[in-house]
């Protein structure tokens, strides 16, 4: 759809993302935090809906952002738009509520919806693309034996890379830290993926949550943590395991899980980084007993 070149008008309560306006500083309403429309805003203020998709938010009357000591928010929507959004108000009431209770830090669903999950997978496809590192995405485990069971095993990512034949590297986007996928469950995930390689091989996890979670007892949301410095420690990392794979023997253990953004109980600055080695396949089959399967 190209941007939207019909009579302009005012938003009431519903979305209204495809035209923006400079405005004063707002005594009410939702502020976010976003560095792509941030970037966006500074070229031009109006947009299609690809263009919007890509800023992976939701856009109110009430919405506005700052951009160094200038504020932009909403300025309307066409006059089709309208009348549609008038036969919607509810919905869009209701998303409101929503993203509030959201913003401060009140998930109403614990997982989000298909769509939602996607999109939040592309973008790290988006970031991946724009930093070099070559991937092939939601594509069956390469180097897998295809008569062993489970060998169909799709990872959002795998990496490619020089040495991708003795290491083995994977990126998984887990929103809201898949909240209701236990330790147990995934080690045995693992394990399936280890023991279904065609040769044994060092295997690298790089577990990537974009949304808010907690050190310690201070909730980490996107304001204290912007998605593009969470990205930045993504691609750190990546970088510095793709560093390491040039020599193999970097690599003491069988399974290596890289977290990134996941709640911690730290009291001393973490850099929102955490790792979990295992050995070989007793030490996976001993944390996965005392997880408690």
């Amino acid at each position: 759809m190209d941007t939207c070149q019909n009579p302009v008008a005012k938003s009431t309560g519903g979305t209204s993302e495809y035209k923006w306006e400079k405005t004063e500083q707002p005594n009410s309403g939702t502020e976010i935090y976003n560095d792509l429309l941030a970037f966006a805003l500074l070229q031009k203020l109006e947009f299609n809906n690809g263009e919007l998709q890509k800023f992976q938010e939701d856009f109110f009357y009430d919405t506005y952002i700052k951009i160094g000591e200038k504020y932009y928010k909403p300025a309307g929507m066409c006059a089709s738009c309208a009348r549609e959004e008038n036969r919607s108000r509810f919905q869009g009431s209701e998303r409101i509520v929503h993203y509030s209770l959201k913003r401060r830090g009140i998930a109403l669903t614990t997982v989000s919806r298909t769509g939602e999950r996607k999109k939040k997978e592309m973008r790290v496809m988006d970031v991946l693309d724009a930093n070099g590192v070559s991937q092939v995405n939601d594509k069956r485990a390469n180097n897998r034996d295809s008569t062993c069971e489970r060998s169909n095993f799709s990872p959002d990512f795998q990496v490619k890379h020089t040495n991708d034949e003795l290491v083995t590297i994977y990126v998984e986007v887990d929103e809201n830290q898949h909240e209701r996928t236990t330790t147990a469950c995934e080690l045995s995930r693992l394990n399936d993926l280890l023991t279904s390689f065609e040769m044994q091989r060092h295997l690298v996890v790089l577990r990537y949550n974009p949304d808010p979670f907690n050190v310690g007892e201070k909730r980490v949301t996107c304001k204290e943590l912007p998605r593009s410095v969470r990205e930045n420690i993504l691609i750190r990392e990546i970088n510095e395991v793709m560093k390491q794979a040039a020599d193999p023997a970097n690599f003491k253990d069988l399974l290596t899980v890289i977290y990134i953004g996941f709640d911690c109980d730290c009291t001393t600055p973490c850099g929102y980084v955490h790792m979990d080695r295992f050995k070989d396949q007793k030490a996976i089959s001993e944390k996965h007993a005392r997880a408690g399967l």
